[in-house]
């Protein structure tokens, strides 16, 4: 006996070239196992991976983003159908892709697919559980925009940011504002994606769980203006690494571009009261340092698996990296075969930009932070995350000062489960 999750998509395509045919993606079974089928009539062999897979599976990645994972091999059935059981799966969103012949490809005939951290991936739910805050309902709908704004930063004119508004938002009132920041392989439409925003704050708001807001989601990656394939500027894939935006731009930024354009065109209330800020690893950084340096800005802070360090914490390393780039300009300049154009070419402009006092004397401006503190300082974070040592060591900062945080820590690591777990929890504790 088995409950089709997904009916059968009138879909017939090419991937890498071996012809897929019409097939049912995903059965939820009895057991709360699930098969995953596919068409690869031409393949040699097939192999699935993604966070479906059993944790003795799995694979830790340094970015995280994608996921623990490890490929396993499917069944090769009559037809070129090629399929996969799962163990028990609790309730959650799961992601999967393929390894056809050594080569990454999706499921064309799942229509639930998102891109992260340069891979695409398909996903299904499984329900009768936390997974039934990510499901589409019979509730009043918020709408999802995309809005243009402009920016001063190098080369890009004009940043686009995904925007949330609440069912019946209407201009006769005023709304309270959430910042929520994706991660370093992520993009504005990360969290309306994997992270599933629209659907959480359509559950939460329909069932008095938090209070309708808008949601803001800007793109933190400093060198893009959008999500690939929606860039003007930049039409390369997201490569899942960002160093340079830790160097201070996007945060330098934030308050007089993205939040003084959303307060200028919608119906907003615009003061520390009414203003909330959360991010997710990179955005973690950011949210971190937005709100040390603006102490009067947000009275909502959740860091979610954090960064909470670049490392660039004194004036004396500010000054060395600084003296260092202004060296490989001068090089560069003098000799433009040796680097113009290049990655380290580029750093040395951001650093250049004199925005890495941001991150310097942290101590001093948590300080100034909390002396009239945040009406909540939310830290979630997993016991497999490899950021877990960073977020201990910032735990023991603020304690050791007094400070008053909310913590929650749960199982699992630096994953779309758990960021999405830590939104549901964050939501219902705003603005009150």
């Amino acid at each position: 006996m088995t409950r089709k999750i997904y009916f059968i998509i009138a879909l017939v395509g090419f991937c890498l070239g071996i012809k897929a045919q019409e097939v049912n993606p995903v059965i939820l079974n009895s057991d709360q196992s699930a098969t995953i089928s596919v068409s690869f009539p031409g393949a040699e062999e097939v192999y699935i991976k993604g966070d479906l897979l059993p944790k003795r599976q799995t694979l830790r990645t340094p970015v995280g983003t994608f996921g623990e994972r490890k490929k396993a091999e499917m069944e090769r059935g009559l037809n070129g159908i090629w399929t996969y059981t799962t163990k028990f799966l609790p309730s959650e969103l799961y992601t999967y892709s393929f390894v056809v012949d050594d080569k990454d490809t999706f499921d064309i005939a799942n229509p639930n697919r998102f891109y992260d951290s340069g891979h695409v991936l398909n996903a299904f739910l499984v329900p009768d559980g936390i997974a039934n805050d990510y499901m589409v309902k019979d509730v009043p709908h918020g709408k999802v925009s995309y809005e243009w704004y402009k920016s001063s930063l190098p080369n890009l004119p004009q940043r686009r940011m995904t925007v949330y508004t609440p069912a019946g938002y209407t201009t006769s009132k005023k709304y309270p504002v959430l910042y929520l920041l994706h991660g370093t392989g992520g993009d504005e439409t990360s969290w309306i994606g994997l992270g599933r925003a629209q659907q959480i704050l359509d559950n939460l708001i329909a069932a008095k769980r938090c209070v309708p807001m808008i949601v803001v989601m800007p793109n933190g990656i400093v060198n893009r203006a959008a999500a690939p394939g929606a860039d003007p500027y930049n039409k390369t894939e997201n490569s899942g690494v960002s160093v340079e935006s830790m160097m201070g731009l996007i945060e330098y930024r934030f308050i007089p571009e993205v939040v003084r354009y959303v307060e200028n065109n919608y119906s907003v209330y615009k003061d520390k009261s009414h203003r909330a800020i959360a991010g997710l690893s990179l955005g973690g950084l950011h949210t971190l340092f937005i709100t040390a340096n603006n102490p009067d800005e947000f009275d909502y802070v959740g860091l979610f698996s954090a960064q909470t360090t670049n490392s660039v914490s004194s004036g004396k390393k500010i000054e060395g990296l600084e003296k260092l780039a202004d060296n490989i300009k001068k090089l560069t300049e003098a000799f433009p075969f040796l680097g113009k154009g290049k990655k380290v070419d580029q750093y040395a402009d951001y650093v250049n930009e004199d925005k890495l006092t941001i991150y310097d004397s942290l101590d001093v401006k948590l300080q100034r932070q909390f002396a009239n503190p945040p009406k909540l300082y939310y830290i979630a974070y997993g016991n497999d995350d490899f950021v877990k040592k960073l977020n201990e060591d910032f735990r023991n900062k603020l304690g050791a000062a007094g400070y008053r945080y909310t913590l929650n820590i749960t199982d699992g690591g630096h994953t779309w489960s758990n960021w999405r777990k830590y939104l549901v929890d964050f939501l219902p504790r705003l603005f009150h």
